[in-house]
């Protein structure tokens, strides 16, 4: 999973809305291991949570977050860059709590029916073509490029189940009105067959390291923050071979490393957790 980091003063909340199927006609040969152009949009409901823990001066303080999301998916025939992808926001709300207080944020409104598109290259790294506008309570478009990645990962190339593992990296602004970047370095292979809500299925595991580092004073900081946290992830997909079609995600992470500001460098623990599941 690749963790979303949305920073507060003195924080960084972690909110995974992670990233990354009713497609196509069923296949009359063997397994389908890339993503099949799809007729008609793919719809997904995702949730999430988390939280992390920073040792302050005062004390340990903490924060937590939840996500519920839906999202639909649509993939286009593969170019020589990579496999074309838009995905479309429908539904978000973001809550957070904790000891820096509590918030809940429907995002909807402003991100419904907006598209996000782009590419997705063969080790998963992402380029956007297309983005909505958004810009909301310290979080901006950054952190919603990180909520629609999350359905996005890399098969093996060509589809070639015999490559055995095969690289899954992908780089994305920090967000949470940082700047900087968030980058995911890590290994995907397939791990045997599996059944999903009663659906024959592949699954895949993709193990790495989330490395974040991000400066800046976000709106209501008293002053500039700098944060650098690394997070050891792990990410189940299910996948239909029959149909081409990604039909689950589960994903963990757990980490730390220091936050900074007004000269005192805090460190810093953080955990989160992600589910995306197709909806029929």
């Amino acid at each position: 999973m690749r963790p979303i980091f949305h920073t507060r003063p003195f924080a960084a909340v972690p909110w995974a809305v992670a990233i990354l199927l009713a497609a196509g006609a069923c296949s009359s040969g063997g397994p389908i291991y890339t993503f099949q152009p799809t007729d008609v949009p793919l719809r997904y409901a995702l949730s999430s949570e988390g939280g992390n823990d920073i040792e302050t001066p005062a004390g340990a303080q903490g924060a937590t977050y939840s996500s519920q999301a839906t999202m639909t998916m649509e993939v286009g025939n593969p170019t020589d860059a990579g496999t074309p992808f838009t995905i479309t926001i429908e539904s978000i709300v973001l809550e957070t709590g904790g000891d820096f207080g509590g918030t809940t944020m429907d995002l909807s409104e402003d991100l419904a029916g907006k598209p996000f598109t782009g590419t997705m290259a063969p080790d998963g790294s992402l380029t956007f073509a297309e983005v909505p506008e958004f810009a909301r309570d310290n979080l901006s478009i950054s952190d919603m490029q990180r909520v629609v990645s999350a359905l996005l990962f890399p098969l093996p190339p060509g589809g070639d189940m015999a490559i055995g593992s095969w690289a899954h990296r992908v780089t994305l602004p920090m967000g949470g009105g940082l700047e900087g970047e968030s980058a995911y370095d890590g290994m995907i292979s397939m791990a045997g067959d599996t059944v999903w809500n009663g659906i024959p299925a592949t699954l895949f595991v993709s193990e790495g390291v989330v490395l974040m580092e991000g400066s800046g004073q976000p709106q209501g900081a008293p002053s500039e923050i700098d944060l650098v946290n690394e997070v050891e992830a792990r990410t189940l997909y299910f996948w239909d071979h029959a149909r081409g079609v990604l039909l689950a995600i589960e994903g963990s992470g757990e980490g730390g490393g220091d936050i900074s500001t007004m000269g005192f460098s805090m460190p810093m623990a953080v955990y989160s957790q992600l589910s995306i599941q197709l909806v029929p």
